[in-house]
C-alpha cells in the first residue's frame, strides 16, 4: 500500500468560470465584488467624493479620447483566467460591439483608472501588481486624501516602472494627446 504525503490545507482559488456560476446562482447577490488573482474581493461602499470623482473623470475625458478610444466606467475587464476586476475607468480599444459580446481583455486597454480613498493600500499594492503583469500600459491612482494622481507606466512582470505623482495645479495626458486639468478631476474641497 502506497502512501502519498498529507497536503496542507490550502485556500481555494477561483477561475472566472468558477466565478461566473457564483454570480449566476445569486451566491454573490448584493456584494460588490471582484476577482483578483483567483480571489473574491469585497469592495468598500462607495463614499460621495469617490463617487463624484468617478464622475468628473467620466465628463473630462469623454471629449478628449472622442472617438478614439472607449471608457467604461466599473466595468469588468479580464487580466487572465484568475482575475476579472472591475476598475473605476478603463480607456480601451474601439470595439465593434461596444464589448457585448465579451468584456475588454489586457491587451486592448490602454489606461486603467482606481479613485482610492479606503483602497488606497489595495490600488497601489495588489491590483498595480495584477495590471503590470497584465501589459496594462498605464495606470493612474486618484489619491482623494493628497489629493494626487499617480500615473504609472513601462509595467514588467509585477510592477511598474515609472511613477509620475500629479498635483492639483498639474495636467495629465490621457490617450488623445489632450492635456486635461487635475483640478478638473478631484473632487472641490
Amino acid at each position: 500500500m502506497t502512501h502519498s504525503a498529507p497536503t496542507a490545507p490550502a485556500p481555494h482559488r477561483f477561475t472566472r468560470q468558477e466565478y461566473h456560476r457564483l454570480a449566476e446562482s445569486r451566491l454573490l447577490a448584493d456584494e460588490r465584488v471582484e476577482l483578483l488573482d483567483g480571489v473574491i474581493i469585497t469592495m468598500s461602499p462607495q463614499n460621495s467624493p469617490h463617487a463624484a470623482t468617478i464622475h468628473r473623470l467620466l465628463f473630462t475625458l469623454l471629449p478628449v479620447v472622442g472617438d478614439r478610444a472607449y471608457i467604461r466606467v466599473q466595468a469588468s475587464i479580464v487580466l487572465d483566467d484568475w482575475s476579472e476586476p472591475e476598475p473605476d475607468i478603463v480607456i480601451c480599444q474601439p470595439d465593434p460591439t461596444d464589448y457585448a459580446q465579451h468584456h475588454p481583455q489586457a491587451d486592448q486597454v490602454m489606461v486603467v483608472i482606481e479613485v482610492a480613498d479606503s483602497s488606497l493600500v489595495y490600488d497601489q499594492g495588489q491590483k498595480a501588481q495584477a495590471y503590470a503583469a497584465s501589459g496594462i500600459p498605464e495606470y493612474w491612482v486618484v489619491n482623494l486624501a493628497d489629493r494626487t494622481i499617480s500615473i504609472l507606466t513601462n509595467p514588467s512582470r509585477d510592477k511598474y516602472q515609472h511613477e509620475q505623482i500629479k498635483g492639483e495645479d498639474d495636467t495629465a495626458l490621457p490617450p488623445g494627446g489632450q492635456a486635461i486639468a487635475v483640478s478638473a478631476i478631484l473632487p472641490p474641497q
